[in-house]
């Protein structure tokens, strides 16, 4: 018999698992909060594939297709490109949406869009507004405003209210009926599966399975003076959603793709902690590490066109003045360990890794001269 002896003593292999460091925020997602008559905790949390799973499980749940929800799902699967899963949250007639959105959030953070199927009540909106609003968890609230244009646009109207507050975290329609502000979150959901490795913008976009409204120009502008949207007919064939933007005026796809450079960073931050096989000392050395990090999320952004060289506009902060350029729309800077306060040392801390961003902007006008020789 021939002894075989190990290979161990001349090449030794360690395998090391490492944890993946995908964020467990899912931009492409919506959820629907829905009212439910006969809830159970195992409602809770219901995950659809497709418009067809989404309506047997909602008729399964005691739904009917003339509920609020069941029409949401159908019009939020409606869009095109079409979003790859939805969650709806049932929640007891009891509950707030602002609660059940709380519910929501202890089974998944796996969402980012949220329409409220059934909840009319003014007041019990501007909460949820608020819970989304302080909500650690980023996520944008998809709400309709119906009636007559005059309406919606009055003092004291849902929409004036949430001017008012000047959030960045609703996206307000005016819609012929509520479940078509889920065909707006589904289609903002599909065009980020979509467009994973490139910029997209809300604005302009066709909204599938909804009708534009009859508006005149002036009521577009009274209701876009308060940030709300609106679908139109543009020249007779082009369907629009107008602006895609937020409460604040801000819109949708930078509110989004911030969030998204956020949680990239944050991410990468933990990854780097956490996966370290050694300690990571307190020293500039570390900060490289970080930055570099940070470096290679930010370029990634500027190659998907979010991010994009142009001119500091803001004030001074750390190397930049106003005037100066970044390259690739991003510049990142700390101080040195040698000026870290005790206090910070003693804790542990990093120092602080400041990062100036341009965003790469979309264009929505054009003026075209036209110059003729006669």
């Amino acid at each position: 018999m021939i002894i075989t002896l190990s290979t161990n003593t001349i090449a030794r292999v360690v395998v090391n698992a490492v944890r993946s460091s995908a964020s467990a925020s899912a931009f492409d997602n919506g959820l629907i909060l829905a009212p439910c008559a006969s809830f159970t905790e195992e409602k809770r949390l219901l995950t659809f594939a497709s418009a067809t799973e989404a309506a047997a499980g909602l008729i399964s749940a005691g739904f009917t297709a003339a509920d609020e929800a069941y029409k949401a799902a159908l019009k939020y699967f409606g869009a095109s490109p079409s979003p790859a899963r939805l969650l709806v949250s049932c929640y007891p007639s009891a509950e707030t949406p602002a609660a059940a959105l709380a519910a929501a959030l202890q089974k998944t953070s796996g969402f980012y869009g949220v329409f409220p199927a059934g909840a009319a009540d003014k007041a019990a909106l501007l909460a949820l507004d608020e819970a989304v609003r302080s909500a650690e968890h980023p996520m944008m609230l998809f709400l309709p405003v119906t009636g007559t244009p005059a309406s919606v646009t009055a003092s004291g109207s849902l929409l004036e209210s949430l001017f008012n507050l000047s959030s960045r975290r609703v996206l307000v329609t005016y819609v012929a009926e509520p479940s078509d502000a889920a065909a707006v979150m589904g289609t903002a959901m599909g065009l980020q599966a979509a467009h994973a490795a490139s910029a997209f913008s809300l604005c302009y976009q066709t909204v599938q399975g909804i009708q534009p409204q009859n508006l005149t120009q002036a009521e577009v502008d009274a209701i876009q003076a308060l940030n709300g949207n609106v679908y139109v007919t543009r020249g007779f064939t082009h369907l629009l959603l107008e602006k895609g933007t937020t409460a604040s005026g801000m819109r949708y796809d930078e509110a989004l793709y911030l969030d998204m450079i956020a949680d990239a960073l944050q991410t990468e931050a933990v990854s780097l902690l956490a996966d370290s096989g050694s300690r990571l000392p307190q020293t500039d050395d570390t900060t490289a590490q970080f930055i570099n990090r940070f470096s290679a999320v930010l370029s990634g952004f500027a190659d998907r066109g979010v991010l994009a060289t142009g001119v500091w506009r803001g004030a001074t902060a750390g190397p930049l003045a106003a005037g100066d350029m970044p390259e690739n729309g991003f510049t990142l800077w700390a101080d040195s360990y040698d000026n870290q306060p005790d206090a910070d040392r003693a804790a542990h801390k990093a120092m602080p890794v400041q990062v100036a961003l341009l965003l790469a902007g979309s264009v929505e006008s054009i003026v075209i001269a036209v110059n003729v020789v006669i």
